[in-house]
């Protein structure tokens, strides 16, 4: 199934979607974008629902 059928799609992913569109990009290439944004998307409103919940930063080292 391509994400562009998917009833409910975010307005950015669809707009982001379009221009990959305009950009000639390949199925391939559209469906890797379309899961990285849908998987932030879904990070985002976890993160919506736990509002007490730091994002874990990695430390530097020190040099």
């Amino acid at each position: 199934m391509r994400p562009e059928s998917s009833k409910g799609i975010h307005p950015t992913i669809k707009k982001c979607l379009q221009h990959l569109d305009v950009l000639q990009a390949d199925d391939k290439t559209k469906q890797i974008v379309y899961m990285y944004m849908e998987s932030l998307l879904l990070e985002s409103a976890k993160s919506a629902q736990l509002p007490n919940l730091q994002a874990e930063v990695p430390l530097q080292a020190e040099h």
